[in-house]
């Protein structure tokens, strides 16, 4: 069996060290999609041994050598003594495993679940609520001996993973990942539970644009899931814009006689984009990517320049850029209601990540849109949650 070991030496400093790390560091609450959030550890490794960082290497080299499907699924958890425990009824394989510092838990349920419509977090399971040292502030005990390595949690009927987190004696080293029923990914450090933190990159700039065949009054409503927070001209959450709309797209507010050219709004949501498909554009390419694409769907050439001018001086400074166009899960997040409805509907929103290199990623594949008739289109955009593509 091939199992790591550090000498004394470096064992009793590592101990010093994580005791006053964990005593002197905290840490903010920190729901995003990232495997690098501020931790107790990241804090650490600024000013910590070598034997630490060490350590932390080979935890990570351990977790990148574990085998998916290799799990224990007769363990039994203790809360009181924060013990997990075992029999050698277990497969042998998962048995050494977890000796080797691979700890592989098979959960019959999720540990955090999120409301398919609200999209609210919600743990339920003792194993979502991970303390900085261990769980409910105990060092994690396997078999009554604390535990040091990697600890990844498996559902059983899907195969997929559903937690990973890192530990020394027991005590949690870095960032704990749990992955939702919904397959999104929520990386916490725990100072503060059960409160998903508002995205600081809002839902920015959504303009609606309306073009009826003839000069008619429209209402437009946005039912979003989330908090307004800028629009123009000023929004009636309670009955919404009421314009009058010529076929050129000019709008008339009908409560100040103002014109505007469109509608516009500003928003926060916790709600987190799918970023599983999409295409690697270089920031010295963006601006023809985006003049094609938008084209194909179906925005005229003032709505493209709208669009690309504004997004453009963001785009374009970044080495390379992941871009994906979202439909689905944005009108999820933000539905419009639009009264009379029109006979075309074009919404384009935009999710992006800056990139320091290419990665490999699906190809997104984009429909071709046409307008016909009375027709309304919106385009906007977020800068997606930081994610660590090299992991």
């Amino acid at each position: 069996m091939n199992t790591f070991t550090i000498d004394n030496k470096h064992l009793l400093g590592l101990l010093i060290i994580v005791s006053l790390a964990y005593h002197s560091c905290t840490t903010e609450a920190d729901y995003n999609t990232t495997r690098r959030a501020p931790s107790a550890s990241d804090l650490m490794m600024k000013s910590s041994s070598a034997a630490v960082k060490e350590t932390l290497a080979e935890f990570d080299r351990h977790l990148k050598e574990y085998q998916e499907g290799l799990y224990l699924k007769n363990w039994q958890y203790d809360p009181v003594t924060n013990n997990i425990t075992y029999g050698k009824n277990e497969e042998q394989k998962a048995r050494e495993e977890a000796l080797n510092h691979k700890l592989g838990l098979g959960f019959k349920d999720y540990i955090a679940k999120e409301n398919k419509k609200t999209l609210k977090y919600q743990a339920v399971s003792p194993f979502a609520n991970m303390e900085d040292i261990g769980l409910y502030g105990q060092p994690l005990l396997l078999n009554g001996k604390p535990f040091s390595g990697v600890l990844v949690g498996t559902h059983i009927e899907s195969g997929s993973r559903i937690l990973e987190a890192r530990f020394y004696q027991g005590n949690r080293l870095g960032t704990f990942n749990v992955w939702t029923n919904l397959g999104r990914l929520y990386t916490k450090s725990f100072k503060e539970k059960n409160q998903i933190a508002i995205d600081p990159e809002a839902v920015r700039k959504p303009v609606i644009y309306l073009y009826p065949e003839t000069t008619q009054d429209i209402n437009v409503k946005v039912h979003f899931a989330g908090v307004l927070t800028h629009t123009y001209p000023k929004y009636n959450v309670s009955t919404g814009w009421n314009v009058s709309a010529t076929p050129d797209g000019m709008l008339t507010e009908q409560t100040t006689g103002k014109d505007f050219s469109y509608l516009f709004w500003e928003g926060q949501s916790p709600f987190q984009y799918t970023l599983d498909k999409g295409f690697v554009v270089k920031g010295t390419e963006v601006a023809d990517f985006l003049d094609e694409k938008l084209a194909l769907m179906g925005l005229n050439r003032r709505e493209a320049t709208d669009f690309v001018s504004y997004w453009l001086p963001e785009l374009e400074k970044n080495r390379f850029n992941l871009i994906h166009f979202s439909t689905e899960e944005y009108t999820q997040n933000a539905r419009l209601e639009i009264t009379p409805a029109p006979e075309s509907l074009i919404r384009v929103f935009m999710v992006y990540q800056p990139l320091e290199a290419p990665i490999d990623i699906p190809t997104q594949e984009l429909q071709r849109t046409s307008r016909k008739g009375y027709t309304v289109v919106e385009w906007g955009g977020k800068k997606a949650n930081s994610v660590n593509w090299e992991s």
